[in-house]
């Protein structure tokens, strides 16, 4: 019963749209300035702040042409980039089970092993330009066996395809640190 309520009530906040972050949007319209010419969708930016606790929200999903957030969620980290509650090792390596920095842009999404997933390009050659070679996917963690992952962007299900659907075809997912 409390692990139930615990997670009813992690979704509910998580998508409380929140005001007035404007540290976490100048950084979203820093991100878009310097990537934004690889974007499709160029109104939607993913930000993922892994020197937060992955007990905590540090996935945010911001608005660019409005300047607010959109989403807030959970992430998982890659179990290769420690178990701790922090990361502490980032890797693009295949097989690192690690959770990879840098610019993203999403592609199309699909039914997989994790369910409703969306597939991620990696932008940046030294830190995540394996990341189709290694699958590296936002998913829902619902079917993880632990928290974290082996290397993806996991996320509640309570927030997963809303998260998905958000920022699918062609935007920006900055992954840092």
């Amino acid at each position: 019963m409390k692990k139930t309520l615990t997670i009813i009530l992690l979704c509910t906040i998580n998508f409380i749209v929140a005001q007035n972050n404007e540290e976490i949007v100048k950084k979203a319209k820093e991100i878009e300035t310097k990537w934004g010419f690889k974007a499709k969708n160029k109104d939607i930016i993913t930000l993922i702040d892994f020197s937060k606790s992955i007990e905590e929200a540090r996935l945010y999903v911001i608005d660019l042409k409005n300047s607010k957030i959109l989403l807030t969620s959970n992430v998982d980290h890659g179990s290769g980039s420690g178990t701790g509650l922090t990361p502490n090792l980032f890797s693009n390596a295949i097989g690192s089970n690690a959770t990879s920095l840098g610019c993203y842009v999403t592609l199309q999404t699909y039914n997989g092993m994790w369910g409703y997933s969306l597939k991620l390009d990696g932008l940046e050659n030294d830190k995540n330009s394996n990341a189709l070679k290694r699958n590296i996917v936002v998913h829902s963690s619902k079917r993880m066996y632990s928290k974290f992952s082996w290397g993806c962007f996991s996320v509640p299900d309570c927030n997963a395809n809303k998260l998905i659907d958000l920022i699918k075809n062609g935007s920006l997912l900055y992954a840092y640190q």
